[in-house]
């Protein structure tokens, strides 16, 4: 059984109604290419329901976003994004995709999958995933201490460790926050 370990640095909260303008601003002078991005924002008609979106590129996220028919579109109102950085490997388009679904599957989970714009991917992968995610304030690159209760970045645990057993049962644990140890 390979196990699949990914240690992912997201960058943001980009936020409010310049959130793709800054985040474009941001990517063109960093040297970080995020493969993964989380957003949450309001659908047209939506007063209060919070929307979400998990997505993956290989062309940087603005550019994704440009993109005719992507979902950004369906959120007219963003409230936040995050973009995700692959800190361990460079991850090919497979690896980027394993990591996609195992968020998305336990997004949506805690969401309700009528609030996550992705189709739920019921697919369950066949090996061990480990995603653990490390969150850092994009404008100074400083790791973040502490993340608003109502960002999407709480949506994600800091340590995500799915299994499956010898008997092919998928097993998931989760760490919401890892806990300061050594000071």
């Amino acid at each position: 059984n390979n196990s699949k370990s990914f240690l992912i640095h997201w960058y943001g909260p980009f936020k409010g109604e310049n959130s793709l303008e800054d985040l474009k601003d941001w990517e063109s002078t960093q040297n970080i290419e995020p493969s993964l991005y989380l957003i949450k924002g309001y659908k047209k008609y939506a007063k209060i329901t919070n929307h979400f979106y998990i997505g993956k590129t290989i062309q940087g996220v603005s550019k994704r976003f440009a993109n005719q028919g992507h979902h950004i579109n369906e959120l007219p109102r963003i409230s936040e994004i995050w973009v995700g950085h692959f800190d361990n490997l460079e991850p090919n388009n497979k690896e980027i995709l394993l990591a996609e679904q195992m968020l998305i599957s336990y997004v949506g989970n805690e969401v309700g999958e009528q609030n996550i714009l992705n189709k739920i991917c019921l697919y369950v992968p066949s090996q061990n995933v480990y995603i653990l995610s490390e969150w850092y304030n994009y404008k100074n690159l400083k790791r973040r201490e502490r993340i608003n209760k109502n960002s999407i970045a709480k949506l994600v645990p800091d340590v995500i460790a799915y299994r499956v057993t010898d008997d092919n049962q998928p097993l998931l644990y989760i760490s919401e926050k890892l806990k300061k140890y050594w000071y």
